[in-house]
C-alpha cells in the first residue's frame, strides 16, 4: 500500500550532499554537472522526495509544483504514479474534497493495477464523507440541513466494502458508513415526528416505516416502533399498532418504550389476532 511505497529507502544521502533536496528546480544553473550525476529515475525521485518535504511541511502548494514536475517531466518513471496520488493527497489536507475526487479517480483510470488502488477508492469514500455537514452548535443539527451529501457518503462507503471487504481500511469504512446512516435515519425519524405533530400520521407512518426497513440497528428502532404504533393508532388500524407494539417488546423488552408500549395495549385492550394486523414492513 502507500504507505509501504513511500517508506522506501530514498536516496536521501547523496540527494543531501548533491543539493537536490530542495525546491529549485533540478535544471538550475548552479548545479548542472550535479544533474548529470543522476539517472532519469533517481532525478525523478529527487523531485518526489523534495516534493515529500514540502508536503510533510504543509505547504501543499509547493508540493503539488514538485509533485507536477515529476509526472509532467518523467512520466516514465515509477515515481509519476505516485506523484499523482500526492497531489490528490494535496487536494484532501487542503479540505478541497471536489478536486480530490477528481485526482483519485484519474489516478485509478490511469494506473488501473497500481497497489495504490486500494487505496485511491479508500481516499474517493472518505473525500465525500469530509463533504458531510457537520453539527456546530451553532448551526441546526445536520438531519436539518441538505443530506445529499450524506447519502452519497454511504453510497461511496458501501461500493468500496463490496470491493474490499477485507481491506485494512474496512473496519473504518464501516464505522463511518453506520455514523452517516445514523444521520438519515436521524433524519426521518424527525420528520416522522414533524409530521406526528401536525396531525399527518399517514405521513409518519410512511417514514417510520422507511427507517425500520432500511436504518435497523442504528439505535432508533424502538423509538421508530413506538412513534408508528401511535401513528397507526390515530389513523384507526389498531392492529397494525399491535404488531409494532408487539415487535417493540419482543425484540427491546428492556427498553423503556416497551413498558409505555405494554401499557397502551392494556389499556385499549388490543391482544395479538385482533382487527387481523396487516403487514407494517418494520
Amino acid at each position: 500500500m502507500l504507505r509501504r511505497i513511500l517508506s522506501q529507502p530514498p536516496l536521501i544521502a547523496r540527494l543531501l550532499a548533491l543539493g537536490l533536496l530542495t525546491t529549485a528546480p533540478l535544471g538550475c544553473a548552479s548545479a548542472p554537472e550535479q544533474q548529470q550525476e543522476l539517472s532519469y529515475s533517481d532525478q525523478a525521485e529527487a523531485y518526489f522526495q523534495a516534493g515529500e518535504q514540502r508536503f510533510e511541511r504543509r505547504d501543499y502548494l509547493e508540493a503539488m509544483r514538485l509533485y507536477n514536475t515529476v509526472r509532467n517531466q518523467f512520466p516514465y518513471s515509477r515515481w509519476a504514479a505516485l506523484a499523482h496520488l500526492r497531489i490528490a493527497d494535496a487536494y484532501f489536507e487542503q479540505d478541497q474534497n471536489a478536486s480530490a475526487v477528481e485526482q483519485y479517480r484519474a489516478f485509478i483510470q490511469l494506473y488501473p493495477r497500481h497497489e495504490s488502488v486500494e487505496y485511491a477508492h479508500w481516499r474517493i469514500a472518505l473525500s465525500f464523507h469530509e463533504q458531510m455537514p457537520s453539527d456546530f452548535f451553532v448551526l441546526p443539527p445536520a438531519y436539518e440541513r441538505d443530506l445529499s451529501s450524506t447519502r452519497d457518503a454511504v453510497r461511496e462507503m458501501r461500493i468500496f466494502l463490496q470491493r474490499y471487504e477485507n481491506s485494512e481500511y474496512a473496519p473504518e469504512a464501516r464505522r463511518l458508513m453506520r455514523e452517516a446512516q445514523r444521520r438519515l435515519a436521524d433524519y426521518e425519524f424527525y420528520v416522522a415526528t414533524y409530521y406526528l405533530e401536525r396531525d399527518n400520521p399517514r405521513a409518519a407512518a410512511g417514514r417510520l416505516t422507511h427507517l425500520l426497513r432500511n436504518f435497523a440497528g442504528l439505535g432508533l428502532d424502538p423509538e421508530a416502533l413506538f412513534l408508528l404504533g401511535k401513528a397507526y393508532l390515530q389513523l384507526d388500524e389498531p392492529g397494525r399498532a399491535l404488531t409494532a407494539w408487539t415487535d417493540l417488546i419482543e425484540v427491546h423488552p428492556q427498553h423503556p418504550r416497551a413498558a409505555q408500549a405494554r401499557k397502551l395495549l392494556q389499556e385499549r385492550g388490543l391482544h395479538q389476532g385482533d382487527d387481523a394486523p396487516q403487514e407494517q414492513g418494520g
